[in-house]
């Protein structure tokens, strides 16, 4: 009895582990100073790297004496003993199985890729793996498991997990990004960190990588690991024949249109040459429209096109390397580029083909940077579980049952981008269409808008929240995720990324304990887990709580600063990630008390006017007011302290791990437009009395429209209750800072847009007085846009309606540095109690045939453009 009850009781802390085995922190067993790794006589070139990575990895914490030898070297060796390997290359782990009666590894319990690893005495831990791979994951668990002491470890009690990865396909990218290295200043990566990095996720579960063919291959596939080449079917910055150049969708010229025979016969045969030197890679991505495609009429549909060519390509590479297999991504492509892959893939089988590929740009139910041009509106009947997981399940029901999806998400980026802020709300696609109101909280989510300045697309953060969402509503239609990641900014994302495609269900809350213990250790690992979840709030925008107001601020940094307090030491000497960490914290704080002093400025400058009387209002007090603002870029003490330990903590993880903050090299801003005020305080002081009221009252009141009057401040989630028609504008792709001037009020940075359509940007008053006046004041700007781009950016001005009366004829608005204008209204328009104004592109904006259209479109174009508008009641 007592036996089937212990059976029962060992069966169900069995099954529990099993499913998730990341568990909370448990009390530990007594010290080891003294580590025996033992292999099996018969262990394989990855079981003894495993063994090596293990002795240094530990060593690296704890200074102990540790040992690797094969089973018939050993002698009744001391201290812990590790008996690790594939059992049937080891004689003891299997001894083990069979004295223990401990079911055997199969590919269903724990499964392919998976391990056992168990405590089964005081002084012996069986580290069993399935086949190689699952060698290196329970090496990769037993460190996360231990407890590292200067001079000992210490294993949890009980310690028992018996686990596989959920998903077939577990990898992402690695290296530092040019951001990195042109803006934070890091030194290069040496080939041993590049290693390192292959390795820290390939411990956390990743199975596969993308790679070039050359070292960083071979030392991938040394461990058992996966390897991914890819190839842009129609990407040749090489071409100098502009006869074959594509069409590309924002205009890009490296690209050739495969729909020119030569120009087509000219990639099969660089593609000959590319596959008679890649190595046998286990998976070859052929990626679609996001970087390449064609926009123009004998391409389209470009979705058969492409996948016509990638077929050829296809063939010639499984000649070379047959087992190879090949999948495509559809970024960027149309409803009618999907629409022909899955007729031609219906047609017969394509057995060339393994696997469909999305990846940012091929979601058609949600409007994200990239632009796709057109999207699945009868997808959204019902919303599900909403608007990310409608796409793949369209694809799993059109797609033949032979093909696989598999993902290429990108979270890399913290702003414009597939899952990150997308900055402002969607643009009608081509066929005029918006999202539905109950998908739009993907778009109302915004960065701060002081943060935003001062950090890079490619900066340090983590978003354990709204990642841990987007994975459970994406990757159960899958068989895995080979990320998009640009550097090494990104780190706790892609660690969280390939903990989740092993055990999805693990909560976020675990998986960030997990991580903080992990890369922190467990005396700090309470407040650094703390911390990530705030990090995470305080780069949101949140409505009513501006970045002075956000308390998270200075919580985060000091519990980062106190998680270094209680790190011993042989956590913290060599901790980049830490350091990295807290720079953010002290950089963030760096940057909320400079905003806070520019409101102070602003706010004293405010007061000193309404002080005053305004017939009283003298030159000097406007000279006073301009002195002032001299002071917006001094730093506190406490900014100068903040400064100092962002730059040390820079340099020492820049010397650690060739990593550092961007950010600290980007401080100096006007964040809230006192370049603005400062013109405004300068045209007073040179204006008669009259005028230099209304420009000072615009300062010390500026959105108040009058009795009687109303203000809209278009742009997204502003108030702008009068407006329509259009839409915020996204500042083209990609954003870029310089398009706007930071002299601008926020208010004048933000506004709604058209593009080609023939009504522009549109007001509605209602309830007005009959019998009164009024006048219309709009603040207009434009954007600068970078050369690529402005070749085909001739718009400059618009024009004005009020109701179908020319208020303004082809007006020019003002370059990055915005201006107001103010119209009369005619009292006729108002009598009814209603108005309409109405902007209207020029004549020659968007004009030319669909591709040069399309191209102007997609890279940012606009027909009309405004930022804000009083209606005031004279």
């Amino acid at each position: 009895m007592k036996s089937l009850l212990k059976a029962l009781l060992l069966s169900f802390i069995f099954f529990n582990l099993a499913q998730n085995p990341i568990r909370a922190e448990k009390p530990t067993l007594p010290g080891y100073s003294q580590v025996h790794i033992i292999l099996g006589d018969e262990a394989g070139r990855v079981e003894k790297l495993v063994a090596g990575l293990l002795k240094e990895r530990i060593l690296e914490k704890s200074k102990l004496k540790i040992s690797i030898s094969k089973e018939s070297a050993t002698d009744n060796a001391g201290g812990l003993v590790i008996y690790l390997g594939i059992p049937e290359n080891h004689a003891l782990l299997q001894q083990q199985f069979e004295k223990r009666r401990i079911q055997a590894l199969t590919a269903l319990a724990p499964g392919i890729e998976g391990f056992l690893l168990q405590q089964v005495d005081l002084n012996l831990v069986l580290a069993a793996g399935i086949d190689d791979r699952g060698c290196l994951y329970a090496a990769g668990e037993l460190l996360r498991q231990l407890t590292f002491g200067e001079n000992q470890i210490q294993l949890p009690q009980n310690l028992i997990i018996r686990t596989a990865p959920a998903f077939g396909i577990r990898g992402t990218q690695f290296g530092q990004s040019g951001v990195a290295k042109s803006l934070a200043k890091v030194r290069d990566w040496t080939d041993a960190e590049t290693q390192r990095v292959i390795l820290d996720y390939a411990l956390a579960g990743a199975n596969i990588f993308s790679v070039d063919n050359g070292p960083m291959y071979e030392f991938i596939k040394s461990y058992g690991l996966m390897t991914q080449g890819g190839f842009g079917a129609n990407t040749a910055p090489e071409n100098k024949n502009p006869e074959w150049r594509a069409s590309e969708s924002i205009g890009r010229e490296n690209y050739v249109c495969p729909s020119v025979p030569a120009a087509r016969a000219f990639m099969l045969q660089k593609f000959e040459e590319f596959a008679k030197t890649a190595p046998s890679y286990d998976l070859l991505k052929f990626h679609g429209g996001d970087g390449g495609g064609c926009e123009c009429d004998l391409c389209k549909p470009y979705g058969l096109t492409f996948i016509e060519l990638v077929a050829d390509m296809a063939a010639i590479f499984h000649r070379y390397h047959p087992a190879t297999k090949v999948y495509f991504t559809n970024q960027k492509f149309d409803n009618a580029d999907d629409e022909a892959i899955f007729a031609y893939l219906n047609e017969k089988p394509r057995d060339w083909l393994w696997a469909w590929g999305y990846g940012p740009g091929s979601d058609a139910t949600t409007w994200q940077p990239g632009h796709r041009q057109t999207h699945r509106m009868d997808l959204f009947r019902y919303p599900g579980f909403g608007p990310y997981g409608l796409y793949p399940q369209e694809i799993l029901r059109q797609m033949p049952a032979r093909h696989k999806l598999v993902y290429f998400n990108e979270i890399t980026h913290w702003r414009y981008a597939q899952h990150a802020y997308i900055q402002m709300y969607p643009r009608a696609d081509k066929n005029g269409d918006l999202p539905p109101h109950w998908g739009h909280d993907i778009y109302e989510r915004k960065p701060d808008q002081y943060l935003t300045q001062v950090y890079n697309r490619l900066t340090f953060f983590a978003w354990p929240r709204q990642y841990h969402r987007i994975f459970n509503d994406l990757m159960r239609y899958g068989v895995g995720d080979i990320t998009h990641s640009s550097g090494n900014h990104d780190h706790f994302n892609q660690w969280m990324w390939q903990r989740l495609l092993w055990a999805p269900r693990t909560s976020v809350e675990d998986v960030v304990d997990e991580y903080a213990r992990a890369w922190f250790g467990p005396e700090a690992a309470s407040l650094m887990a703390k911390a990530i979840f705030q990090l995470e709030e305080n780069l949101e925008e949140i409505p009513g709580t501006p970045l002075t107001e956000k308390g998270g601020i200075d919580s985060y940094y000091r519990m980062v600063t106190e998680a270094g307090k209680l790190m011993p030491e042989n956590w913290k000497s060599n901790n980049w990630l830490w350091r990295m960490f807290l720079q953010k914290g002290a950089l963030d704080r760096y940057t909320q008390l400079a905003v806070g002093q520019q409101i102070q400025i602003q706010t004293e400058i405010e007061n000193l006017i309404t002080a005053n009387p305004e017939k009283d209002i003298t030159d000097q007090i406007l000279l006073s007011a301009l002195e002032k603002l001299k002071t917006s870029a001094d730093e506190t003490s406490e900014m100068v302290s903040l400064k100092a330990e962002a730059t040390q903590l820079g340099e020492e993880s820049n010397a650690l791990f060739g990593t550092r903050n961007e950010g600290l090299f980007n401080l100096n801003h006007d964040f809230i437009g006192l370049g603005w005020l400062e013109r405004q305080l300068n045209r007073a002081l040179a204006a008669k009395e009259v005028e230099r009221n209304t420009l000072l009252a615009m300062i010390t009141d500026y959105d108040n429209p009058g009795e009687g009057g109303q203000y809209d401040n278009l742009g997204t989630a502003n108030p702008a209750p009068n407006v329509v028609f259009g839409y915020p504008y996204d500042h083209g792709q990609p954003f870029v800072q310089e398009m706007l001037s930071e002299g601008n009020r926020p208010s004048q940075r933000s506004m709604h847009f058209t593009q080609d359509e023939a009504q522009g940007v549109t007001l509605h008053y209602q309830d007005l007085d009959p019998k009164a006046t009024y006048k219309i004041r709009l603040t207009l700007v434009r954007p600068w846009f970078q050369e690529r781009y402005a070749m085909r950016m001739n718009q400059k001005s618009e024009t004005i309606y009020a109701d179908n009366e020319v208020l303004a004829q082809d007006i020019e608005l003002p370059l990055q540095m915005s201006d107001q204008f103010t119209f009369e209204v005619p009292v006729r328009l108002t009598k009814d109690g209603e108005l309409t104004i109405r902007f209207q592109k020029a004549a020659d904006v968007a004009t030319g045939d669909r591709v040069t259209v399309e191209q102007w479109r997609n890279s940012g174009g606009w027909g009309t453009l405004v930022s804000e508008v009083w209606l005031i009641k004279n």
